[in-house]
């Protein structure tokens, strides 16, 4: 569990929400599921008392070799496949089949298929049905969505942010000699971290700085929002950013475990436990409770640091405990202004700036800081 920020929030500033993307390989599991809640919630109830910019491009998933290694397997094993009719769980058990034969790639053969994705933004088409199931399971949800149907180039080219590195002093680069390109962050005690291989392929950070760099501004706030496996990478981030005069701040998630264990999507796990799957399990909640208790569950329930494996008792638990929440305030009468919302919201800002959705959560369920009144339910349904 990290929260820490360069310094508090400034009269007007704009808070940066920048959550690490999703590669659109497999479905949406719990950990995902938390992060995306969790960020949600955030931005909501922040952008009542600030101007909020959530940033989400698909292409700092897309342009890396952890996803297109994968499409041009796909391409190889099944070039007549109608991916429109697949379901997430069909394509997620074939990139776990994919992983567990240990595949090796020979990386002049993803050279085009990188090429394609940074300059026109192309997804194959496994990954863009992937990200129509997302968006229909988001919007059932009612997480907006963070733009999985757009397509925008990344800030600036991988030249230039190598460049800008560079002056800065802030790459080891091994190019001339045919090797890799290391971030250097040894000034700060921190590891060196390669950024672009020998291969010339980039990690995922290298994309992610082409994002954000340019965005840099006096009167921002970067929000980064990682999970608790790419801390120190996101350590390493934070600490560049500042180097650029950005303000910075980061939140952490844990993973949610699945049967007692934690471990990369990319290996599976995942099964019942998908989103998808919650979604369509059956029950008698409507869609507001459904909501509102997946919220309560995996921000309130699973709290920032949690490392409560998932249970779907204890998810069930929570929906039915939303639509008691929500019967009652339907009875409750006449709502309080939103001033008094917004005031209580305030009492639940951290020192960089956005609410706290666990503590905001916790108000919710206790009705002691904020009562559950529309507008506060809004923020969760």
């Amino acid at each position: 569990m990290t929260v820490d920020a360069t310094a508090g929030p400034r009269a007007g500033a704009e808070l940066v929400v920048a959550p690490v993307t999703i590669t659109p390989t497999k479905p949406l599991t719990p950990t995902h599921v938390k992060g995306l809640l969790w960020t949600d919630l955030l931005v909501k109830a922040s952008s009542r008392l600030t101007p909020v910019r959530l940033v989400w491009n698909n292409r700092t998933a897309t342009v890396t070799a952890q996803s297109t290694a994968f499409w041009r397997h796909l391409d190889l094993t099944e070039p007549d496949t109608d991916w429109s009719a697949e379901t997430a769980l069909a394509i997620g058990e074939r990139y776990v089949r994919y992983h567990a034969g240990r595949p090796r790639t020979d990386p002049r053969t993803l050279d085009a298929y990188l090429s394609r994705a940074d300059d026109t933004g192309w997804v194959h088409p496994a990954g863009r049905r992937m990200l129509d199931l997302w968006r229909a399971e988001l919007d059932l949800l009612g997480v907006a969505d963070p733009g999985l149907a757009l397509d925008r180039p990344l800030g600036i080219p991988a030249s230039a942010a190598l460049g800008l590195l560079a002056d800065r002093g802030l790459l080891l680069d091994h190019r001339p000699y045919g090797g890799p390109v290391h971030l250097d962050g040894t000034r700060w005690g921190l590891p060196l971290r390669r950024l672009v291989g020998a291969d010339g392929h980039p990690n995922y950070l290298l994309p992610i700085l082409r994002e954000l760099i340019p965005m840099i501004r006096p009167d921002r706030t970067f929000l980064l929002i990682c999970d608790d496996d790419l801390t120190a990478d996101y350590v390493l981030l934070h600490r560049v950013l500042t180097e650029f005069g950005a303000r910075v701040a980061r939140l952490s998630l844990s993973r949610v475990p699945i049967a007692g264990t934690t471990r990369s999507s990319r290996y599976g796990g995942w099964s019942g436990a998908t989103l998808g799957e919650l979604s369509a399990a059956a029950g008698s909640a409507d869609r507001a409770a459904y909501r509102l208790g997946m919220r309560l569950y995996f921000t309130g329930t699973l709290q920032r640091g949690s490392a409560q494996p998932f249970r779907m008792p204890l998810l069930r638990r929570c929906v039915g405990r939303a639509a008691r929440l929500l019967d009652a305030a339907a009875d409750r009468g006449a709502a309080p202004a939103d001033r008094t919302l917004d005031e209580a919201l305030a009492r639940l800002r951290t020192r960089p700036g956005y609410v706290d959705p666990y503590r905001l959560t916790a108000s919710l369920l206790g009705g002691r800081v904020i009562p559950p009144t529309p507008q506060l339910r809004a923020l969760y349904t």
